[in-house]
């Protein structure tokens, strides 16, 4: 993935993908999350969490690392977005 991949692109490449409310490790991740809409940032922001709770239930070691990255990186940007 390029830098300029977005969810939209994401979408096209493989639009069933996009049922799921939840964004598993070894699914795809944008690149560069300031290339999102707010709203598509959201959507992955919520589709993470409910990621993070499912591994939480199922997985005895607690979450997978890349998840927990992944949500850390979302919240950032959205933090840094409300400051801007």
């Amino acid at each position: 993935m390029t830098a300029s991949t977005t969810v939209d692109q994401h979408r096209a490449q493989d639009p069933g993908r996009f049922r799921r409310s939840c964004l598993g490790p070894e699914e795809g991740f944008p690149d560069e999350l300031g290339a999102l809409s707010t709203v598509e940032l959201q959507v992955l922001h919520s589709r993470l969490c409910r990621q993070l709770d499912r591994e939480y239930l199922r997985a005895p070691d607690g979450p997978h690392p890349c998840t927990a990255d992944r949500l850390q990186d979302v919240l950032g940007e959205l933090d840094a977005r409300d400051h801007a």
